[in-house]
């Protein structure tokens, strides 16, 4: 697994989560379908497979801004990618460690973010 210092800070993309929590050690299965969701996961696919998972603080807002989005989240591994028929995603995410958001960085795609893991 990932052994993290938590002087360790990783610039990640960031994952808004409506309605559900991923602790660290736990698989979830998630449907993803906002363009700028679909451009994280596709992004963290890509690289290392690793992303920044944390809940909006209000569900029913569409596209939330930085203001939305809790601070503390959990780092994920990408287990599985599944492309559907319909231009969605299902992704099997597992939790690597807590983590918090230290800042957002400008991208037009995608929220990125500098993380500092939790122990």
């Amino acid at each position: 697994m990932f052994n993290f210092k938590n002087e360790d800070i990783k610039i990640l993309p960031l994952l808004p989560l409506r309605e559900i929590v991923v602790f660290p050690n736990t698989a979830v299965p998630l449907f993803i379908g906002r363009l700028k969701s679909i451009l994280a996961i596709e992004k963290a696919y890509g690289s290392d497979k690793t992303i920044f998972l944390s809940a909006q603080k209000d569900a029913k807002i569409d596209n939330p801004k930085e203001e939305d989005i809790y601070k503390i989240g959990t780092i994920c591994k990408i287990i599985q990618l599944l492309k559907l028929p319909d231009g969605t995603l299902k992704v099997l995410v597992e939790g690597v460690s807590r983590g918090k958001i230290i800042k957002f960085l400008p991208n037009p795609e995608f929220f990125q973010v500098e993380v500092e893991p939790k122990t």
